[in-house]
């Protein structure tokens, strides 16, 4: 069966109740990240800053056009994070031992400390998530979020 003959047409009530949720999370997830000092405090919460960090320290040095390509955003918004990152000591600019007209960004030792402190926050929330349901939920609701992830991105 193909992917499209899988698709359901949700039913109005169901879309209404999986708002209140996704806006639910959102924000518990900005509450907890202001009660708890977002990244331990190193930097205020903003989702293009926590990608582009994490998408660095998970894959290295990465060329900004990259970036834009993984984060689907443009070019210039990439540009503009990144000098507010600069200035904040968090990432700097490398040529890129490869080709050396280009750009690599990479993170400095207190960018590394930042990106770290935001996977540690990332982990602990989704602990808390998943500790609202028995273990034997667990393995279900990821296989379904995953597919709903594969079909968003698709």
């Amino acid at each position: 069966m193909d992917q499209m003959a899988q698709r359901t047409t949700p039913k109005d009530e169901n879309i209404e109740r999986l708002r209140l949720v996704v806006h639910a999370l959102i924000r518990a997830f900005l509450v907890s990240g202001r009660a708890g000092s977002p990244a331990q405090g190193r930097l205020p919460f903003n989702p293009l800053y926590f990608h582009m960090l994490g998408h660095i320290r998970e894959n290295g040095p990465t060329r900004p056009s990259a970036l834009a390509n993984v984060l689907e955003v443009p070019k210039t918004t990439i540009s503009t994070a990144s000098k507010a990152l600069q200035n904040r000591g968090l990432m700097e600019q490398t040529r890129d031992p490869e080709d050396g007209r280009a750009q690599l960004l990479a993170l400095t030792r207190d960018g590394m400390a930042t990106a770290n402190a935001i996977l540690q926050q990332d982990l602990a929330n989704m602990h808390i998530l998943l500790s609202q349901l028995s273990p034997d939920a667990h393995a279900p609701l990821l296989d379904q979020l995953e597919k709903v992830v594969a079909g968003v991105l698709s």
